[in-house]
């Protein structure tokens, strides 16, 4: 059950449509689990799959159905939370070089979470980071830490198949105070 992955720098039409409903479906539950807004609304993510400085992969199965969608900004000003200053000062060579990109998701079809579909995805933009030498920026919500493990899983994949060193460069905790 490969999926066969392919580098768009935009996607429209009825490719849009099909990966916007297989987004909705795998990002949904996040809406309650995560304090910071993950789903995009409708507009956001036609705009960053226009983007030509967001590198769209997308994995697709044997029938050419939609399974997999990974965002990849190029340039860190297409993130709009992302502080360019902030890798700029600690990556000094690769943002000289234009070579510090930022992961906005990743996501598989649910169905297909424990099938080769998402380590495809991985693979093949792995292969793709390494090739040019990048500083690779990624966020990850505590929800998805927490209970799939992802930051520790990739870092293990990472540094079995690569030569990289992965470090947490900041952190961000949400509070709520109820007075009472």
């Amino acid at each position: 059950m490969d999926a066969d992955v392919t580098f768009e720098q935009t996607v429209d039409g009825d490719v849009a449509q099909r990966f916007w409903d297989l987004y909705l479906e795998a990002f949904a539950p996040l809406r309650t689990r995560a304090a910071a807004r993950h789903v995009l609304r409708r507009e956001e993510f036609d705009e960053e799959m226009a983007d030509h400085r967001v590198t769209k992969l997308l994995a697709r199965d044997d029938r050419g159905e939609a399974v997999g969608l990974t965002t990849l900004a190029t340039d860190l000003a297409a993130v709009p939370w992302v502080s360019p200053e902030f890798y700029a000062a600690r990556y000094p060579e690769h943002a000289a070089r234009g070579a510090i990109w930022y992961i906005g998701f990743t996501l598989a079809h649910p169905g297909r979470r424990s099938t080769r579909t998402f380590m495809d995805m991985i693979d093949a933009l792995v292969a793709h980071l390494a090739e040019n030498r990048v500083v690779c920026a990624y966020d990850v919500s505590r929800f998805n830490d927490d209970s799939l493990r992802f930051a520790d899983n990739l870092r293990r994949h990472l540094e079995h198949t690569q030569d990289v060193t992965v470090e947490t460069v900041d952190r961000q905790t949400y509070y709520a105070t109820t007075f009472h």
